[in-house]
């Protein structure tokens, strides 16, 4: 492949797209997961003071999102670190589900 036809395919896949487009979004979406994230955090930490409970609904949903983007990470990286987390969290995230069904039929 010769270099024009190199950067001819690049323009092709890049039709439409604008790089600082791209950071500007790609940037909002990590403040706007870390944001979310403490607030859930901050809100399941409230939850557990004022009604005497752990919101494990919360803690999966936290813990869920998380081992996505781990998984995510090491299918583009190949880092042992990131299948490390990834196993860690998706390992915690299905503890946190089994302890909200058990919560629930503990209820009915």
């Amino acid at each position: 492949m010769t270099k024009e036809e190199i950067l001819e395919k690049s323009r092709n896949e890049m039709k439409g797209m604008d790089v600082a487009d791209l950071e500007i979004s790609k940037s909002a979406i990590q403040i706007g997961w870390l944001v979310a994230v403490c607030l859930m955090a901050i809100a399941s930490f409230i939850d557990a003071i004022v009604f005497s409970r752990v919101p494990v609904e919360a803690l999966f949903s936290i813990l869920a999102g998380l081992s996505i983007v781990f998984w995510i990470k090491y299918s583009k990286l190949k880092k042992r670190h990131e299948l490390f987390v990834a196993i860690m969290y998706t390992i915690a995230s299905i503890c946190f589900l089994i302890s909200w069904i058990i919560q629930m039929i503990i209820r009915l």
